[in-house]
């Protein structure tokens, strides 16, 4: 047996607070450039900075020192961006918890549900189809029953 055996060199990993940036690309600077070309940077709006912040990310361009210049030389403010898009983080904050996980008990629970609820209503229905009115009423059952928005899905996709 190899008990502890320490050799005396130590390794270290350099550390960084922020994500590895990538240079921008000459058509990530002309995706950039054409899209605030759309904007006036001293009377931008929420709506403005939010399709910003799409239109980039959509691009792959992430937020990073090369971002901030080159919307710095296009009259642009990085942090202001953010600000009104609601993405901004405090230097060392970190990004929200994802949300929490659907247990298999609580889906088990939804899953039985509904089940016994489309049993229900195809046995009172004579072609054993369900109809718009059917449908609504399972949805508006399963929300008050699970505490459900209209708004909410009753199914988490995000991994």
């Amino acid at each position: 047996m190899i008990s502890g055996v320490s050799s005396g060199i130590q390794m270290s990993m350099p550390r960084s607070d922020s994500r590895t940036e990538q240079a921008l690309t000459e058509e990530n600077q002309q995706l950039i450039s054409d899209t605030l070309s759309q904007f006036d940077p001293d009377n931008l709006t929420e709506a403005d900075a939010l399709t910003i912040v799409e239109t980039l990310s959509e691009a792959g361009i992430q937020p990073g020192q090369g971002l901030e210049a080159a919307l710095s030389e296009l009259g642009f403010d990085a942090k202001s961006i953010g600000d009104l898009a609601g993405v901004s983080q405090s230097e060392g904050s970190r990004p929200p918890p994802p949300p929490p996980q659907q247990s298999t008990e609580e889906i088990s629970e939804l899953v039985d549900f509904v089940t016994t609820l489309l049993e229900e209503k195809l046995a009172e229905s004579a072609d054993e189809s369900l109809t718009d009115e059917d449908r609504e009423s399972i949805y508006a059952q399963i929300n008050e029953k699970f505490g459900f928005d209209n708004d909410d899905s009753i199914i988490n996709l995000k991994a």
